[in-house]
């Protein structure tokens, strides 16, 4: 009889035992697979080493973005030291007074027609082509549209597009849209006069639009990333690295 106690006694010890057991293992295991969210890849409010500053962003999402919120369109856009990442997806179009996909920089330096020379300078590599052309850079009046655009032909060639100018080759007759070169473009303006270079040459003068139709109130300013003219069928990008504006 004492012995049956006894192991009675045994047995409910092991059972209360047990339960505690439990208990201090789930919190402990709750404890174990619990995983911290780890930090998002954010754009710094101030900008990155050797990135111009100000600039708005231009969006499939959103037509101009301030900095504060350049993290609502990071999918598109990204930023370290001395380098952006422009970027567009399958699908992408922004449904404004025109269709066009785009994720440019811009607005930021402004200046009228002058004595005063400005320039946009930088390093780019296109990812690839699209079966029409696309714009990397332009010279841009607020007013009035792009007094010149660098393009991206069909065939990976660099061109440059002006109303008043006609369009023109500037790059040898290479691919430069493979994903695997990078060249640097250069485009001066005092709002009147244009030039561009390619890789350190000049290939391109010319005179603005507006300078020819004398509107003298036009304001000019630099834009650069890609614009398509249509809805996106394949993913692109444009590496853009060393930039000056000034």
């Amino acid at each position: 009889m004492k012995f049956i106690k006894k192991t009675g006694i045994y047995f409910v010890g092991l059972f209360l035992l047990a339960i505690h057991l439990n208990c201090s293992g789930s919190d402990n295991d709750e404890e174990i697979v619990k995983v911290e969210p780890e930090p998002e890849n954010l754009i710094p409010l101030i900008p990155n080493e050797g990135i111009p500053s100000p600039f708005n962003l231009f969006t499939v999402i959103n037509d101009d973005v301030e900095r504060k919120d350049f993290n609502t369109v990071s999918k598109w856009y990204e930023e370290a030291p001395n380098k952006q990442v422009f970027k567009l997806f399958i699908g992408d179009e922004f449904n404004g007074e025109r269709k066009h996909a785009r994720t440019e920089a811009g607005q930021g330096l402004k200046w009228k027609e002058g004595t005063e020379w400005h320039t946009f300078e930088a390093t780019m590599k296109p990812s690839g082509k699209l079966s029409e052309t696309y714009t990397i850079a332009q010279l841009f009046a607020g007013c009035c549209g792009p007094q010149l655009r660098v393009e991206v032909k069909t065939n990976g060639r660099i061109h440059v597009g002006s109303r008043n100018n006609g369009n023109i080759g500037i790059s040898t007759d290479d691919d430069w849209a493979n994903g695997q070169k990078s060249f640097k473009i250069k485009i001066r303006s005092n709002g009147k006069d244009m030039e561009v270079y390619f890789n350190n040459e000049l290939k391109f003068t010319g005179i603005s639009e507006e300078s020819s139709l004398g509107n003298a109130n036009a304001l000019y300013h630099f834009r650069w990333g890609v614009y398509s003219n249509n809805k996106m069928t394949k993913n692109l990008s444009n590496t853009v690295t060393n930039i000056t504006r000034e």
